[in-house]
């Protein structure tokens, strides 16, 4: 008797999980025929536990996660057909993915975690995921990077940094590039956010379009973008003061910009921009501490190759990899919003969510359900989600392995001082203010 209460509590309170997450009124939004047994509830509830669950094929994968959504919801008719599974999920898909996203943001709930340094801070980074090499991957998907690669999915990412969420994700093709994805997303960044990114993104259509919009940003410039000095603006006795004027941009007013200089840990020269010259809004040490907060998004990418095991994807399509992706991100989103959710409303930092014990929690609790076993409250044990606590004694660096890709860090820019002609073009262009007395 008391193990069928447990079974029946595990299975209320898993339930109960995915409806906080996804409400049921929200998918009444979405027509379905009447004869259509893939409802979107139906496909969503599937989709997410057939990406948490371990297995060599999509095939394997889907049998269980069915079994359990099957005992979670023993009223739904769920086809057995694994190919029918995945046309709905192509179907729904793209229809559901912007409502379902909308619900994993962040937002002020989230209490302290909300900002970093008093600031609302986005970070950007990109990632390429590796796709079968069939002759449709190859034709769709197209092969980037080094020679002989497989054919890959591009990912852009825009993270919540406070909370390690997402905020917004872009997919194409492995040739598509991270620029355009931001472009493509700026148009849904929160108000007066804070945008930090790494020295391939920075752009002087990037930065103007986020001054212009009433958007911060601390950005890496590297040896590929050349930095004026000498222009006049009022406040440039400073010292910290630079302008981004490339050649192309010459129509334009130049931009003004505070330069912060500092060395890695690993002692390679950094060189950061930004828009904001308030040193008492914004100071040199915040700066480093907010462009610092960016390395979440590496992890992030780390967390779903390694210890998630989606480096590469299973599907034989451009289509059905786009979709496998699409789903294998929302699963990760919503698991994460659950335990950040949890971990706040216990006192704990966000910031110290453990992918891989959130991975191991869900598949032992998943594992119960399919075996009927009695099982721990659902939020104590998600509660236990955190990175370990010890000191490390040793140096993190590890050995020279041969590795497929040695990036070689960004360059410091370059810097000269402006000429007369320059001088003169930023005056027609109305752009000096006054010179300091």
């Amino acid at each position: 008797m008391a193990q069928a209460k447990g079974r029946k509590r595990t299975r209320q309170q898993f339930t109960g999980m995915m409806d906080e997450l996804f409400p049921v009124e929200m998918f009444a939004n979405w027509a379905v025929h009447g004869n259509a047994l893939w409802t979107p509830r139906r496909v969503v509830w599937v989709s997410l536990i057939m990406c948490w669950l371990p297995g060599h094929t999509l095939q394997e994968r889907f049998t269980a996660a069915r079994k359990i959504v099957k005992y979670l919801q023993p009223g739904w008719k769920l086809p057995t057909s694994h190919h029918g599974f995945v046309d709905a999920q192509m179907q729904w898909g793209p229809v559901v993915w912007i409502a379902l996203a909308a619900r994993l943001r962040p937002d002020e709930s989230f209490g302290e975690a909300w900002r970093v340094a008093g600031w609302l801070v986005l970070a950007v980074d990109g990632s390429r995921f590796e796709c079968p090499r069939t002759t449709a991957n190859e034709r769709d998907l197209k092969c980037a990077g080094k020679e002989k690669t497989n054919p890959q999915i591009f990912q852009t990412t825009l993270q919540h940094v406070g909370t390690g969420l997402p905020w917004d994700i872009r997919l194409g093709p492995g040739t598509d590039s991270e620029r355009r994805h931001l472009d493509d997303m700026l148009d849904d960044l929160p108000s007066q956010s804070l945008l930090t990114a790494d020295a391939g993104f920075i752009s002087f259509e990037l930065c103007k379009w986020l001054i212009d919009n009433d958007h911060t940003f601390v950005l890496r410039v590297g040896g590929n973008i050349t930095l004026l000095e000498g222009l006049g603006w009022e406040q440039e006795s400073r010292g910290n003061v630079v302008y981004l004027w490339p050649q192309k941009y010459r129509s334009q007013k130049p931009l003004v910009l505070r330069e912060i200089r500092f060395r890695s840990p690993g002692g390679l020269p950094v060189v950061l921009l930004t828009n904001e010259f308030d040193e008492e809004c914004l100071t040199d040490d915040q700066v480093k501490e907010i462009y610092s907060s960016r390395w979440d998004i590496e992890v992030y990418y780390r967390s779903l190759k390694q210890t998630w095991g989606f480096s590469k994807l299973l599907s034989r399509t451009a289509g059905t990899c786009l979709n496998e992706q699409r789903w294998r991100l929302l699963s990760q989103w919503a698991l994460q919003h659950v335990v950040v959710k949890i971990l706040i409303d216990a006192g704990v930092n966000p910031r110290r969510y453990s992918p891989a014990q959130t991975r191991r929690i869900i598949r032992e609790l998943l594992q119960e359900v399919l075996e009927n076993e009695t099982s721990e409250p659902l939020r104590k044990r998600l509660v236990k989600s955190v990175k370990d606590t010890y000191r490390r004694k040793g140096s993190k660096q590890t050995r020279n392995w041969p590795r497929k890709k040695q990036e070689t860090p960004p360059q410091p820019p370059q810097k000269r001082l402006a000429k007369a002609s320059e001088v003169r073009k930023a005056k027609l262009l109305g752009f000096l203010v006054r010179l300091n007395s």
